[in-house]
Formats: structure tokens, C-alpha cells, sequence
């Protein structure tokens, strides 16, 4: 759908699943696709990868070898966004779907977020966050505080306050959120 939207954009994308990767690449010959996954620390590290429901995958085994899903372990590269992405790059909008890693994306990206104050779409969530040792009010500071954007529910027309985020996370009812100036 972003591509879609803005043809004439100049989009990057980040998939740490080879087959995945490579899926996307043919897919969209025109996005920068970089086979990586997203955190606060360049480098390698182990990836929980979720044979049986791809999307549930991410840096932390979330499902503790169990037998809920099928997991196994890859070694992915890791980027951080203020050091990955090319200086003359300006993001618009980002887009942030980790499995409860946005805190870590975040911290990896605070500069460009404070320099350009894009629009961010981003999951944030019970079952994933609490893994990570995340809690609401660490992702408000980050984007309120430390990057001077506003929190927004989809759909709402105004920005959220601390505690009507962490309302929102304690209901558990919804997990995308709007980030903007």
C-alpha cells in the first residue's frame, strides 16, 4: 500500500527473514529492500525466526521454545536507522511492526526522529512490549519528550497523554498508534 501511495517515494524496507527478504525484493523492485532487522545497536545477533506464522517472529523468543508455534533461531545483521539510512535520506513516514522491539527501534533512530519528525505508524502492545521490558511510558518519553512528536489512537484528532496511553495499553484493545508533530 505505501508504495502504492506515494509511487515517487523513495522507499526503504527491512526484513531479517532470507525467504522473506527475497520475496520483497522481487516483489518491489523499486524499495530498498535490506535484509536486516531494526534495534538501538548495529551488529549481529539471534533472531527468533516463527516457521508456522512469520509475523510473530522477532528478537526475543516470545514463545519460549513451547509448543504454540514452531520456532527457530537465525543469526540476522542489525541496523539502527540513524546509522543505516543514507544522510540526505528524510524520512516522511515510518512505518513499525517488531513484536514488541519498538522501544529498541526508537532509541536506534532518536536523531532522525528529532531532526525530520516523520509520521511513524507503530505496534505497541501487551504480549510483545513486556518482553522487551517495555512500558508506555518509555515509548511516550521517547516520542513525546526526547523527539518532539504527539501520540495519536487511529482516527483520533487529539494527541494522547501519558495516561491515556498507558490507558490504551492497559485495555489492550488496540496496538497501532500514530506519532506525529
Amino acid at each position: 500500500q505505501i508504495v502504492h501511495l506515494a509511487p515517487r517515494g523513495r522507499h526503504i524496507a527491512y526484513e531479517p527473514i532470507p525467504h522473506l527478504c527475497q520475496q520483497l525484493v522481487t516483489r518491489f523492485p523499486t524499495v530498498d529492500v535490506r535484509q536486516a532487522a531494526v534495534s538501538n545497536e548495529p551488529g549481529e545477533t539471534t533472531f527468533v525466526h516463527v516457521s508456522d506464522s512469520p509475523a510473530l517472529s522477532g528478537l526475543r523468543d516470545r514463545w519460549n521454545g513451547g509448543e504454540q508455534h514452531r520456532t527457530e533461531p537465525i543469526t540476522v545483521r542489525v541496523e539502527t536507522l540513524d546509522s543505516s539510512l543514507p544522510a540526505d535520506y528524510v524520512p516522511d513516514f515510518i512505518k513499525i511492526d517488531v513484536e514488541g522491539a519498538e522501544r529498541l527501534v526508537f532509541e536506534g533512530a532518536l536523531k532522525k526522529l528529532a531532526r525530520h519528525k516523520p509520521t511513524i505508524l507503530f505496534e505497541h502492545g501487551k504480549g510483545g512490549a513486556d518482553h522487551y521490558s517495555t512500558e508506555p511510558g518509555d515509548i511516550y518519553k521517547l516520542l513525546t519528550e526526547d523527539a518532539g512528536l504527539r501520540i495519536f489512537e487511529l482516527g483520533g484528532d487529539q494527541p494522547l497523554t501519558l495516561a491515556q496511553f498507558e490507558e490504551a495499553f492497559r485495555r489492550n484493545e488496540q496496538w497501532n498508534f500514530l506519532a506525529r508533530a
